[in-house]
């Protein structure tokens, strides 16, 4: 990671920690709120086999335990840059939240879904390689290493493994349902096909969760599950049935949206390199382009349209390069849903923060949509 000078909070993201291959790590608010809800299920645990070292040592170890969480899910993240860097699509945001983390990637060429299902399944690769050291760790010398932190790996290694299985479920919005929806892609050329049936197995996940930590404590043990697991399946629960239902489009409020298929509002863009002068980007857009996308080899740099061509003030065209001129095109304006109400919350988005949402399609940019912004 290349730090910041100094950590940075923005008003809308969060606090950037640094850069990664220049997409910035951004860690949510909300993050704190999942920090908080680790140690408070962690504490009891580690006061039951550590109270008698004091609580200095058991705190110790709650945080740690917390940190080595948060950099695992890192690592989980930057694994799926770094693959979908090798495969020819580059991350603009890594960020931590309250479920975790999320990468975004910025548009590809030559984009195939078997590419998105190894990019989705590194991060849960990642997190068995950590599972495996940690436990190595462990096993070797966990005679030798003080008792806190000896406990401290074997918490992690058990954190690895329940990350890696969880995030390997094939079920939206989790790894391995996007694995799946990229495998059905690949094998029936049916995008909307792939998400569908992912959204399915999401729902499925979220019955198995319900089952195992509410109706199975409920009708085989006659217990009742406590304040506190209910408040985990809700936060688990929630994000990935919310995800399935609007993949599937359920719910009358849901089902105008669920048709929108951004394809028909498609506008052409052209691309020029960073080093093209302003008066061709000009004849470009006189060409028909509506939107002109700057790129620096593989790399996007910015935009530039009609109206941001007369908001420049007074410059010699033949002069000034598009790389100058050209406006960084933020992650939200970026998209990979064409259709339902994926594509429509993109869009919402994308209004806030720009002109244009770019939308990607198996890597190839297939055009850009006007989000009505000024």
């Amino acid at each position: 990671m290349t730090p910041t000078q100094r950590p940075a909070r923005t008003s809308t993201q969060g606090w950037v920690l640094g850069t990664v291959g220049g997409a910035p790590i951004v860690v949510a608010p909300t993050s704190l709120l999942l920090g908080l809800l680790l140690a408070g299920s962690w504490l009891p645990t580690v006061r039951s086999y550590l109270g008698a070292l004091g609580w200095v040592a058991v705190v110790g170890v709650v945080v740690l335990t917390v940190m080595g969480v948060a950099v695992s899910i890192l690592l989980h993240e930057l694994a799926h840059g770094l693959t979908g860097t090798l495969l020819g699509r580059r991350p603009v945001l890594y960020q931590l939240h309250l479920w975790g983390g999320r990468t975004t990637f910025g548009p590809a060429t030559n984009w195939r879904p078997w590419k998105d299902m190894l990019t989705s399944l590194a991060g849960p690769v990642t997190n068995l390689v950590l599972w495996a050291l940690c436990r190595g760790a462990f096993s070797v010398l966990s005679l030798a290493l003080p008792l806190g932190i000896s406990f401290t790996l074997w918490a992690l290694s058990w954190v690895n493994l329940a990350l890696a299985v969880f995030n390997a479920l094939p079920g939206l919005p989790l790894d391995g349902g996007h694995a799946l929806a990229a495998l059905v892609e690949q094998l029936s050329g049916r995008r909307r096909l792939g998400l569908q049936v992912a959204a399915w197995g999401g729902l499925g996940v979220v019955a198995l969760i319900a089952w195992y930590w509410v109706l199975r404590p409920l009708l085989l043990v006659h217990r009742q599950p406590d304040a506190f697991d209910l408040m985990i399946v809700v936060l688990v629960a929630w994000p990935i049935a919310s995800t399935c239902w609007t993949v599937l489009g359920l719910g009358g409020r849901n089902r105008a949206a669920a048709r929108l298929d951004l394809r028909g509002l498609l506008q052409p863009v052209a691309t020029v390199g960073a080093t093209a002068t302003v008066s061709r980007v000009r004849a470009v857009l006189s060409d028909g382009a509506r939107l002109v996308l700057v790129s620096d080899g593989a790399r996007l740099l910015g935009t530039i349209d009609a109206v941001g061509l007369d908001e420049l003030g007074p410059l010699d065209e033949h002069v000034a390069t598009a790389g100058q001129v050209c406006t960084a095109l933020p992650a939200r304006a970026v998209t990979t849903q064409v259709v339902g109400e994926q594509a429509a919350a993109a869009l919402q988005a994308a209004r806030s923060v720009s002109r244009w949402l770019l939308v990607v399609e198996s890597g190839s940019v297939l055009g850009a949509v006007p989000t009505g912004a000024r």
